[in-house]
């Protein structure tokens, strides 16, 4: 079968000072579908994630696709991004302030690292990682195979 997932984006943005308009954005809505070859997941689901940081696993699907990522806290900031153990260094990708909620696709290469030209890897060592901003943090990460 072929596009089981159907994802709808839209951006509205309006910040007004006094009678001023100083910034009015409307994207069109989009709305797409998107072919899930596998029938895991949601995974991992709903986690405590400290503030020092904890490495995320989706272990249980082969290819990560698809993925929700929700911060369940009212006061705290989740970042997330990729980890080196080996060096012991976190890459940070974004953010997700209290109560938001972001889509995106994983790369079928996630946790892959290229060295030089791009042509070679090495072994999936890295980690996908998120850190609590300034404490403990309750998130759900609902990931689905590719």
């Amino acid at each position: 079968m072929a596009n089981e997932a159907t994802i709808r984006v839209s951006l509205q943005i309006r910040k007004v000072s006094g009678s001023l308009v100083l910034l009015d954005y409307q994207s069109r809505p989009t709305s797409f579908q998107a072919t899930v070859t596998g029938t895991k997941g949601p995974t991992p689901g709903a986690l405590t994630i400290p503030a020092g940081g904890e490495a995320v696993s989706f272990g249980e699907l082969s290819t990560p696709g698809l993925c929700i990522l929700k911060n369940l806290s009212a006061t705290v900031t989740v970042e997330y991004g990729i980890r080196d153990p080996g060096i012991d260094v976190f890459y940070p990708l974004g953010e997700i302030l209290p109560g938001e909620i972001y889509l995106l696709r994983l790369s079928r290469n996630l946790l892959e690292e290229y060295q030089g030209t791009g042509t070679g890897t090495t072994s999936p060592g890295n980690q996908f990682f998120m850190k609590g901003m300034g404490g403990d943090v309750n998130v759900s990460v609902e990931a689905f195979e590719q």
